[in-house]
């Protein structure tokens, strides 16, 4: 696997995972499909892409992410497998707690938003690569009452985001900060709009 370069994408199982995943296919690039819960969606998922893009390589890789994960580990069981030279940190955890918050649950957000996303780069950041780049997911709005773990966890990645773009010249960090897409009306359009969005920033 290591001839061939890959995007991971984390949350791939998602209806803006999956709009991400059909983006870089759409573009020919090989894509890593990351699910925890969703055994039957990601086979579904990895087949549409597989059938509308044949000459694209998929793989697909089963991590809980709410779990904390060390650099050894993600190195040894993914970025020494597959050679990988772009990241979309797009799993999140989108559940209220601030009436009833504990500790257990923030930590599961820091995990998916936050502490694992700064991993994987890292892993992304030493590895042979090429022209790497990471993306990672945040949102527009991070006020929204009753989401306490949420906008907490994604604020870091967010402030993250912006020193490291700075900072660092081994890798292109970038930052996509999508509005309310779903649930929506008009999901379709929503959908669309999100793509576009998300097209503009990787070109």
């Amino acid at each position: 696997m290591k001839n061939k370069e890959y995007i991971f994408i984390t949350g791939s199982t998602g209806k803006l995972g999956k709009t991400i995943c059909e983006v870089f296919a759409e573009m020919g690039e090989n894509i890593i499909l990351h699910y925890f819960n969703s055994n039957k969606k990601i086979q579904i998922i990895s087949k549409e892409i597989e059938n509308k893009f044949p000459k694209i390589s998929i793989i697909k890789i089963k991590i809980d992410l709410s779990n904390l994960y060390s650099f050894s580990y993600f190195n040894k069981n993914i970025f020494h497998k597959y050679k990988i030279k772009g990241l979309v940190n797009n799993a999140s955890l989108f559940e209220k707690d601030e009436q009833s918050f504990n500790s257990n649950f923030l930590n599961e957000n820091l995990n998916i938003h936050f502490r694992n996303p700064v991993t994987l780069i890292s892993c992304l950041i030493n590895s042979d690569s090429k022209n790497k780049f990471a993306i990672n997911i945040t949102d527009k709005n991070l006020s929204e009452s009753g989401y306490y773990s949420y906008n907490r966890s994604k604020l870091l990645l967010s402030e993250y985001s912006k020193n490291m773009s700075f900072n660092n010249k081994k890798i292109s960090i970038k930052e996509f900060k999508p509005g309310k897409v779903l649930p929506s009306k008009n999901e379709e359009n929503s959908l669309l709009k999100f793509k576009q969005e998300f097209q503009k920033l990787i070109k």
